[in-house]
């Protein structure tokens, strides 16, 4: 039913050590060119006129757009090499021209250009696709070459480290297993290459907006990247990305951050290639909650560059990871894939925490907190694919095992509130409290004065493995098909140390999740799909009632979606119109803890449901102008309550999904003439409002973030032919806007947009 309405109302740190010394023992570029010499002259002339045409064609790609902003493939729906038009799933693959274009050093300024994904935060988890949104605890939500596991829980992932980034819409547990129903974001990471090249990208930043003089916070990124064979055979590749940033941010914050990334890829045979790679982040910045909305109420949010923490609240993370993928290709056809990811990763927190607004509406309420927290995850991924056909019908049938384990350990050292009511200028604990228009700094105690932890120390581990098997399928020369199945089982045990007393808790469940599409090719042009698809997600062992019980059922989700795929014009315009309903069920809502019951406390819903549309055109009107526009539709809500029918929540949006959001970028180079060598780009965002938290029984008021549209410009110019330079004004009319809340911390953590700012940047290639 829905389908057919729709359609007619629509239409580390050790692998980091072993690789970096690999790189540097005998792998520099003039070792290499030696070799490539010694072969001969004919072997050197070749190399010569490869030189020549890698930095030509270097050079046409940063003036000239003259590759798509979203290519063609589709690896991560299917984990197969399939077209994206034999996938009947609504995916992108964002190209290294895309974030070109763009011109940002992180990869979550992207997420505002890319259809059906909102930005509601600062870190890389905090999205939301399809109406759900996801945190932090969502290791799924991100995954780095198709396994979980950022390097960092908190900022942004940096571009320097990104080769193209693929979305897959609606649920994909079968594949991926724990997942949210809205999709994920897979960062495909720069590999090794044959080609030895080199590049150093240097980006200053800085505001002109918002009251802020140019040049008072400035930002510096300097981004590097190497890459080469390390024999004369080509036999061991290497690559080395890393990044060093100075950033101050408008809300007279600091951020400081290095990452450091080799990398080498063996040909061990002709049919076989093993990767080796590692990661190393570590970064340090001034803690910030971001703005409180008191009484609920937007038109009360006190100007954006207020913040509520004192001036020495610090915030350190650090992380490292190494991951091993191997492949082979058989005589027969068929391909054996296996990879594994191991990430360690820290951070600590000093520093005074946003709590509530008190009823006088210009009071915060401010919690002394000081926490340690470690994680690990370790994921692998395993299967073979195999082609083969049944009478006429063709086969592309892939068979898996994949799993893994994540551990977190949070330390809470000092957990201090300060009073719900009273004054707050008087010395003692009420001078935790802050005005919300008028902070005073410095009144407040230091965190050393409070009484030492630990209070607790929380241990969560999780375990799930899965096995899965999918078969893509031609059934005649216009249709074909896909199936696929699951079985999932996770384990998830905690253990709380509080003195007194110590307890722990397990959980176990498991499912069967199937997946199924239908396409209908008419000719190479177009393409019309059906497909179902599921996802599951444990119920988390941390998670508690009011009462402070765990009885809460695993979260489970369904989608049907339909959707028509164009490439018209010789493949000049591409286009994805894709109607979904996605109905999730057991899902927790944050609720008041009763007496005596101290955390964070849930109630599980009945279930939410996001309907919507979106569509996305990805266009090349001309060699040098390109054009991406998407727009999305999610009417994400509240579907049912399972605990109370007529509880406010039913029928209420979910937190930060905009109804309504859209996004185009255009960028023309001028191939000749006078402007030869200069390139403009516009882009213009829009989200309708937000809802920034939901209502319960003892308070039915709920915050509404207003909608906005912001204007960047980027002006791009290769200068002497070599040095290609950017120029960009972002949020160009300086427009005052909020992106979302924080996923935890709802209307006490509202994030602003940034003012406009002005950005440099200068890529400078030196092999």
């Amino acid at each position: 039913m829905f389908i057919r309405t729709n359609l007619a109302s629509a239409i580390a740190a050790g692998l980091s050590l072993l690789l970096s010394q690999a790189v540097f023992a005998d792998g520099n570029a003039d070792s290499a060119s030696a070799n490539v010499a010694a072969t001969g002259d004919a072997a050197a002339a070749e190399q010569k006129k490869n030189d020549k045409d890698e930095k030509e064609t270097r050079e046409l790609d940063t003036v000239q757009v003259s590759s798509k902003f979203v290519s063609k493939g589709a690896h991560s729906a299917m984990k197969q090499d399939l077209d994206v038009r034999d996938t009947p799933y609504s995916t992108a693959d964002y190209s290294q021209a895309f974030m070109k274009a763009i011109q940002t050093t992180n990869l979550t300024d992207l997420y505002q250009y890319m259809t059906g994904i909102s930005r509601g935060g600062v870190t890389g988890y905090d999205i939301s696709i399809r109406g759900f949104k996801t945190t932090q605890a969502d290791q799924g939500a991100i995954l780095v070459d198709g396994l979980p596991g950022l390097a960092g829980r908190f900022g942004s992932p940096p571009t320097v480290m990104a080769q193209s980034i693929e979305v897959v819409k609606g649920p994909a547990s079968v594949l991926y297993g724990e997942a949210q129903p809205g999709g994920f974001v897979n960062i495909v990471t720069k590999k090794p290459d044959e080609k030895t090249s080199g590049t150093l990208d240097l980006t200053a930043k800085t505001f002109d907006g918002y009251g802020i003089g140019l040049g008072d916070h400035m930002s510096y990124v300097g981004d590097f990247d190497l890459t080469g064979p390390i024999d004369k055979d080509h036999n061991l590749l290497y690559r080395v990305v890393a990044e060093l940033s100075d950033n101050n941010t408008f809300r007279n914050g600091w951020e400081h951050a290095r990452y450091f990334a080799p990398s080498i890829l063996w040909h061990i045979g002709e049919s076989t290639t093993l990767r080796l790679s590692g990661e190393y982040r570590r970064r340090n910045n001034a803690y910030d909650n971001y703005l409180v909305a008191p009484n609920k109420d937007a038109s009360l949010i006190a100007p954006i560059t207020t913040k509520y923490q004192e001036p020495g609240d610090l915030q350190q993370e650090g992380g490292r990871s190494a991951t091993a993928a191997l492949e082979h290709d058989f005589e027969n056809g068929g391909v054996f894939n296996f990879s594994v990811r191991h990430v360690r990763g820290w951070d600590t927190a000093v520093g005074y925490d946003n709590v509530a607004v008190l009823k006088d509406n210009v009071t915060l309420q401010r919690r002394a907190r000081g926490q340690n927290n470690h994680r690990a995850y370790d994921y692998f991924d395993t299967n073979y694919t195999q082609t083969f056909k049944t009478g006429a019908i063709e086969h592309k049938v892939l068979v898996g095992l994949g799993g893994g384990t994540n551990r977190t350990d949070f330390l809470r050292l000092q957990f201090f509130n300060g009073p719900t009511s009273g004054a707050t200028s008087i010395p003692g604990p009420k001078s935790i409290n802050v005005s919300v228009y008028d902070p005073i700094f410095g009144v407040s105690p230091p965190l050393s004065s409070f009484p030492p932890g630990p209070l607790n120390d929380r241990v969560t581990t999780e375990s799930n493995a899965g096995a899965y098997a999918s078969d893509v399928m031609t059934l005649a020369e216009h249709w074909k098909a896909s199936v696929g199945l699951r079985y999932t089982k996770d384990h998830t045990y905690q253990t709380e140390h509080v003195y007194p007393p110590f307890t722990s808790s397990a959980r176990s469940s498991s499912d069967v999740l199937p997946t199924a599409g239908i396409l209908y090719q008419p000719d190479e042009n177009w393409t019309y799909y059906y497909s179902y698809s599921t996802s599951f997600i444990a119920p988390s062992p941390t998670a508690q009632a009011a009462d402070g019980s765990n009885p809460f059922q695993p979260t489970t989700s369904h989608q049907n979606e339909a959707g028509v795929k164009a490439s018209l014009f010789d493949g000049r315009v591409t286009s994805t119109v894709a109607l979904f309903d996605i109905q999730k069920t057991n899902t927790l809502a944050t609720v008041a803890c009763n007496a005596g019951v101290a955390g964070t406390c849930s109630v599980q819903v009945g279930g939410e449901r996001s309907k919507g549309y979106e569509w996305e055109v990805d266009a090349q009107p001309l060699e040098n102008w390109h054009v991406l526009f998407g727009f999305a539709h999610a009417n994400a809500k509240v579907a049912k309550s399972s605990s109370n029918p007529t509880s406010p929540l039913v029928d209420t949006r979910l937190t930060n999904a905009p109804l309504n959001s859209a996004h185009i970028w255009s960028r023309y180079d001028f191939a000749e003439g006078p402007l030869k060598n200069f390139g403009v780009g516009v882009g213009v965002t829009y989200s309708s409002e937000i809802r920034g938290s939901q209502p319960s029984l003892a308070d039915q008021r709920v915050l509404v973030l207003p909608g906005h549209v912001v204007t960047d410009l980027a002006f791009y110019y290769l200068a002497m032919d070599k040095f290609p330079v950017t120029l960009k004004i972002g949020n160009l009319f300086d427009k005052t806007y909020y992106e979302g809340v924080n996923s935890t911390l709802n209307e006490v953590g509202v994030v602003p947009g940034s003012p406009r700012y002005v950005q440099l940047s200068v890529k400078v290639p030196f092999l």
